[in-house]
């Protein structure tokens, strides 16, 4: 069989498509691969060795412990691949490839670690080429490496950031107890991280986490401001250092806050959101900076009704003329709309233009 070759690099971009292997329902995909199957060329296969090779130990050196299956231990899955034996060749089940997913060390770093330049240190020579050493310390003199142009040469250092570990291990354990252990394409898009990936699950409720994670607070969607969806409703209320956890304070603050705008008769956050009011609590804080801005305005007596529609009238147009059928036009309308001024009228009805007689006057019945 002929694999469908349009892409060299389908382990880095996760792209799965189906061409030219006939339908999904085919007995062939025993191996529960739906999608095009991609050989990647030796070469294409070491440069992506050598890539994996550099972040794994970059990785390691920075504190990353390495699982049983040579995985960055406590990371998802990230990467669907093509099996393979000990000599690098495809592993295949009726003559298909079978597909595995992989932890890339390269994805983990992009996930957790970021790039920074730091000037390059190099030793001190003599006048001779040999390195100077401080007679007290004993320690080679270092000097920071300039370029011709007098200009400090920069080193690209990764390093991890504590955060991001933190939160991606966190998110990790999350999705491991709604039985998700791979954020492979093609469920998410590739070069998803593992925090989008849980916030992917929190946003769609996967077995209920989110309204559970809102009980365990005693909060519904009752609580919020009416047309706030689940997924807003959390993120309302989470935790600034546990993804999708709900913070028992701020659950509180909403309780109250959300009290507040009700005595005001604000039921939604319509007023606040064009100003920076996307919360309940700051809201509340725009509503004390300037009530009379966002408090409801008082129904006013002198308000216009809303327009009724008046009933048909039945004329002889052969009889009036067009300024006499306009009167009675404007006299019908006011039977049904006191509050409306005769100007008014004229206006709605465009009599205030200049209109010829014709079939689609108002009022005309044959």
């Amino acid at each position: 069989m002929t694999l469908a070759i349009n892409t060299t690099d389908a382990f880095a971009t996760g792209t799965i498509s189906n061409t030219g292997l006939g339908s999904r329902g085919n007995k062939s995909f025993a191996t529960g691969f739906q999608g095009e199957l991609i050989q990647i060329s030796v070469k294409e296969r070491l440069e992506i060795d050598a890539r994996e090779s550099e972040a794994k130990k970059t990785l390691l050196a920075q504190g990353i412990e390495e699982d049983f299956d040579g995985s960055p231990k406590g990371f998802p899955k990230t990467k669907v691949d093509f099996q393979r034996d000990k000599f690098g060749n495809l592993v295949l089940q009726n003559n298909l490839p079978v597909k595995q997913t992989v932890t890339s060390w390269y994805d983990i770093r992009h996930m957790i670690a970021r790039n920074e330049f730091v000037p390059k240190i190099i030793d001190k020579l003599d006048k001779d080429g040999l390195p100077i050493t401080n007679p007290l310390t004993g320690e080679k003199e270092q000097i920071t490496a300039v370029d011709p142009d007098g200009n400090p040469i920069l080193d690209r250092k990764v390093s991890i950031v504590p955060s991001l570990l933190e939160k991606s291990l966190f998110a990790a354990k999350k999705l491991k107890a709604i039985g998700i252990d791979s954020i492979a394409a093609p469920k998410y898009r590739p070069g998803t991280t593992i925090i989008e990936a849980y916030d992917q699950e929190l946003k769609n409720n996967t077995q209920g986490i989110t309204a559970r994670e809102l009980k365990k607070q005693g909060l519904t969607l009752s609580n919020f401001p009416r047309g706030t969806n689940i997924f807003d409703a959390l993120k309302m209320v989470e935790s600034e250092s546990n993804q999708g956890v709900v913070d028992p304070e701020k659950a509180k603050n909403l309780v109250k806050d959300m009290a507040l705008l009700r005595a005001e008769e604000l039921f939604t956050l319509k007023r606040f959101k064009s100003f920076g009011g996307t919360t309940p609590s700051k809201a509340v804080e725009l509503l004390n900076k300037d009530p009379e801005k966002y408090r409801p305005t008082p129904a006013d007596t002198l308000f216009k009704p809303i327009w009724k529609t008046p009933p048909p009238i039945k004329v002889d147009l052969g009889k009036i003329s067009s300024e006499q059928w306009r009167a009675a036009v404007i006299k019908n309308a006011q039977k049904a709309n006191p509050a409306y001024t005769e100007e008014e009228i004229i206006t709605k009805f465009g009599f205030d233009r200049v209109v010829n007689l014709g079939s689609g006057w108002y009022g005309r019945e044959r």
